[in-house]
């Protein structure tokens, strides 16, 4: 416990060192532009306007909304210190969920899950803390929503938690594989979530044809135009294709879709070779398999996505390099991350070290997970093919004695 924290001061002098100078900036980047739409939409003009540029408003007419109703609830001139304690309060409760209810080693407890999370490299957590994006409180929804169904198979309050987060960023959809892949029966209820996501998308462009199309509109510039591709495998090839030629390129969705097509097939089939040992949701290593995954298959990762992916990587590297130097191995996963903006001099791929940690992370556990069920069906089959052992009968009640006779 000391030492954690003697590594918590250590880590905020460093981020304080790195973004002094411009730690104003990183501070509530994402929710003035939500201020700014709500408040443009409820007097009457258009929230998608360019003027909200350079970082336009993401978010489909249904957002509006609901976000129009929340703030009539917070108290009068609050609602930005509303809204950022309560996203301060689920960017810390992601990492204790995950810790406790989906990874549940013992080796991580309360405060080393938040260094992990915060620390993580080129301090991701905390960047996206700063942002105030509200993808940070979505996910807290769904993970907690999610522990029924780890527990019980109980799953409802999951998919009402992903409905709400994908209408406001249909990407979330992703997290549909937890049930996939940690439940039972689960496709037909998954299926449902998605088209009723679906349904709401179409509604809103019949309802309110106008703000779904500026909607639209800021959807392209502010990521095709403006080069917010994200740092995933599509991000990185997008960015890359821009470069040299200008949007994204068709190149970029192939991969990318080749990719999490892959990372999908690679998953269910590890799965069907690891069910036959026993529940999944109770394997910990598995569950951050999954959670990892999720990020994965996101064709849009930022950082509110990649601290979550981060924090899921360092379970599995722990467990692909079988080490106890768990300090040890947060410094060497951290220390080069500090070099990448010397390194890498596009901002919009500053994220590209996390991705391939993510990577690498994945793969090694995937390649030790596969061996070992491997293993472990192997000796199954050799049990399994033994004769029964003779028993050395030298009279008649013996025999009777040894059937229970």
């Amino acid at each position: 416990m000391p030492v954690v924290l003697v590594f918590f001061a250590a880590a905020a002098l460093v981020f304080w060192l790195l973004h002094q100078g411009h730690v104003r900036d990183l501070w509530l980047e994402d929710f003035p532009v939500y201020a700014r739409a709500v408040h443009s939409w409820l007097t009457g003009h258009d929230p998608y306007d360019a003027s909200l540029a350079p970082l336009f408003f993401l978010y489909p007419p249904v957002f509006l909304y609901i976000s129009s109703f929340l703030s009539h609830l917070a108290p009068a001139n609050s609602g930005a210190a509303t809204y950022a304690v309560v996203l301060t309060l689920a960017a810390c409760a992601i990492p204790l969920l995950l810790a406790r209810y989906f990874f549940r080693m013992v080796w991580l407890g309360p405060l080393f899950a938040l260094l992990i999370f915060f620390a993580s490299s080129r301090f991701t957590g905390v960047l996206a803390l700063c942002s105030m994006n509200i993808a940070s409180i979505l996910y807290c929804l769904a993970f907690a929503a999610a522990v029924p169904g780890l527990r019980k198979d109980k799953w409802m309050w999951f998919y009402l938690a992903v409905f709400l987060a994908a209408i406001i960023k249909i990407t979330f959809l992703a997290l549909l594989l937890l049930p996939l892949l940690a439940g039972r029966r689960q496709w037909l209820r998954s299926i449902g979530c998605c088209a009723a996501v679906a349904a709401m998308n179409l509604l809103e462009r019949i309802l309110v044809p106008s703000l779904y199309e500026g909607y639209e509109w800021s959807l392209k510039q502010g990521i095709l135009a403006e080069q917010q591709f994200g740092y995933g495998v599509f991000g990185i090839v997008a960015t890359y294709h821009h470069k040299l030629h200008s949007g994204a390129g068709v190149g970029a969705y192939i991969v990318g879709g080749v990719f999490a097509l892959t990372v999908l097939t690679l998953m269910f089939l590890l799965r069907r070779r690891l069910e036959p040992g026993g529940e999944l949701a109770n394997n910990g290593v598995w569950m951050a398999l999954v959670v990892t995954t999720i990020i994965l298959v996101n064709p849009r990762e930022m950082q509110y996505d990649l601290d979550i992916a981060l924090f899921s990587g360092f379970v599995l590297w722990v467990y692909g390099l079988r080490t106890q130097r768990l300090l040890v191995l947060l410094i060497l996963l951290f220390l080069p991350s500090l070099v990448v903006p010397l390194v890498v001099l596009n901002p919009h791929l500053h994220g590209i070290y996390e991705t391939m940690l993510v990577l690498a992370a994945f793969a090694l556990a995937f390649w030790r997970m596969w061996r070992e069920a491997g293993s472990e069906q192997a000796k199954m089959k050799r049990g399994a093919a033994r004769p029964v052992a003779e028993i050395p009968v030298t009279d008649l009640s013996q025999l009777r004695k040894a059937s229970g006779a």
